[in-house]
């Protein structure tokens, strides 16, 4: 009965078992995750009779906590931050367990929850940390060898050409790898969890400096080759070969730790003793604590069920334009040279808006569903790739309205062109992405259907972008030029 509880837990978290697949054949280097998944499994079943042979109340303080989990990751569903609600998804079922269990499943459970969270990309925030020690590490070590070369925050730059050293090469796949490999050992040969630590740390120390030692081998070779060797152009393979061989010594390294710590306390498994694996009082709490886990997800699924309005204003009356401005032309496509670096957008409309002489494009771009990887702020939406964008800031208020908007200033087929822009949630205009992220929350239960993004702009002059400014101010009937400190 508990295991059908917890199964009806995870079956109700349904969107997040459906993006598990996508994040782990899309993320870089988490295609691991398949593995997790099966090694979590494995773990579970194997410890279920030590879970179950556990004695005590369960842990009834966390009942609380499991509904704030539950309410968070119906929250991080909506707004499709997919690393934020993996993650509720396995603190959840851990969350489940300890309430169920108590205390003395307590190493356990966290031992398999850890594990599984490899699954989930958090360790992508490390990649900058990564990035930079990689690049202090093999730089210095082409120093230390007598190869003249200048070192930066992301590049090493010898006499015969530079490397590059972007967030790829910082080695976050092959970190996981050693993890992944460190806690497979560990639960199949250590028990004392001092000594997994241990394990699992020396897997990970061993991939880092695989990668530092791939990189730097590859400036050598750079130098050495004038950077002619065919070796520079594929280098994955050689760091995985790396990381193969430094495997080895990791595993007998890990044996002597082993064997050292095999006197000391916790280093065996404990016998299990017999237990009545439907005790009444350990069923209700599992029941409970399930019936809190779900509450999240019944309301997510409930409210979503319910089918969205038709708030949809495709005219230009919301958005309060000075009226001397004459509509030259529209569409429901890209009239323009340039629209913004936005994807999964569901509908496009633009205008082209003209006086004494002066052009001034606008378009509104219409996100009507807020599909999972088709919403209007994700990772990779931006107005412009960073290579063309000269400027960013914030100005104004503008209008009737008193509007801030965002301003960038961008490379269009070698003409900058100043580009004003905000976002539209659940009918409020923000040029802030994460309060638009927000706003989403608010769009989902109001049942509202639309979010857009709204972008004005003009081209400059050759070498002067104030008349351009000036035209999106007169646009807006904005008056004269404000900024606001970004």
């Amino acid at each position: 009965m508990l295991g059908a509880a917890f199964l009806v837990v995870l079956a109700s978290l349904w969107p997040t078992l459906l993006s598990f697949p996508a994040t782990w054949l899309t993320s870089y280097g988490f295609e691991h995750g398949f593995f997790v998944a099966g090694l979590t499994g494995w773990l579970i079943w194997r410890d279920r009779h030590q879970m179950l042979a556990s004695t005590g109340s369960g842990l009834p303080d966390l009942l609380p906590v499991i509904a704030l989990l539950s309410v968070a990751w119906m929250f991080a569903v909506i707004m499709n931050t997919t690393v934020v609600h993996e993650a509720l998804f396995v603190a959840i079922a851990a969350a489940w367990a300890m309430a169920t269990f108590g205390r003395l499943a307590l190493r356990r459970v966290l031992a398999i929850a850890v594990t599984a969270l490899l699954a989930v990309p958090l360790l992508g925030a490390l990649t900058p940390v990564l990035q930079r020690a990689t690049v202090v590490m093999s730089g210095g070590a082409t120093l230390l060898v007598g190869i003249s070369a200048e070192v930066g925050y992301d590049w090493v730059s010898l006499s015969s050409g530079t490397f590059l050293i972007e967030g790829g090469c910082a080695g976050l796949n092959y970190l996981t790898g050693g993890l992944v490999l460190g806690a497979f050992y560990v639960h199949l040969f250590v028990e004392r969890w001092q000594t997994q630590l241990k394990v699992v740390a020396l897997a990970g120390a061993a991939s880092i400096v695989g990668n530092w030692i791939r990189v730097t081998a590859l400036i050598f070779i750079g130098e050495w080759s004038q950077m002619q060797s065919s070796l520079l152009e594929d280098h994955l393979w050689q760091g995985w070969l790396i990381f193969t061989l430094l495997m080895v010594p990791t595993y007998f390294l890990a044996r002597a730790i082993e064997r050292r710590d095999a006197g000391k306390p916790g280093s065996s498994r404990p016998p299990v003793e017999a237990t009545r694996a439907l005790d009444p009082p350990r069923v209700r709490r599992g029941l409970v604590a399930a019936a809190i886990a779900m509450l999240g997800p019944i309301l997510y699924t409930g409210i979503g069920a319910i089918p969205r309005g038709n708030d949809l204003e495709e005219g230009l009356a919301r958005l309060e334009l000075e009226d001397s401005w004459t509509l030259a032309a529209v569409s429901d496509e890209s009239v323009s040279a340039w629209k913004p670096d936005f994807q999964g957008v569901d509908r496009r409309l633009s205008w082209i808006l003209s006086r004494d002489g002066a052009r001034v494009d606008l378009a509104r771009h219409f996100y009507t569903d807020q599909r999972q990887g088709e919403e209007l702020i994700q990772w990779g939406n931006r107005i412009a790739p960073d290579s063309l964008v000269l400027s960013e800031r914030f100005v104004g208020p503008v209008g009737r309205s008193r509007r801030i908007v965002r301003e960038s200033i961008v490379m269009v087929e070698n003409q900058p062109r100043v580009v004003w822009y905000w976002y539209r949630v659940a009918g409020v205009d923000t040029p802030f992405p994460s309060k638009a992220k927000l706003l989403e929350i608010v769009s989902f239960f109001r049942r509202s259907s639309a979010a857009e993004l709204v972008t004005i702009s003009a081209a400059c002059m050759p070498d002067n972008c104030a008349d351009a400014a000036q035209a999106l101010w007169a646009t807006m009937g904005g008056g004269e030029p404000e900024s606001t400190p970004r």
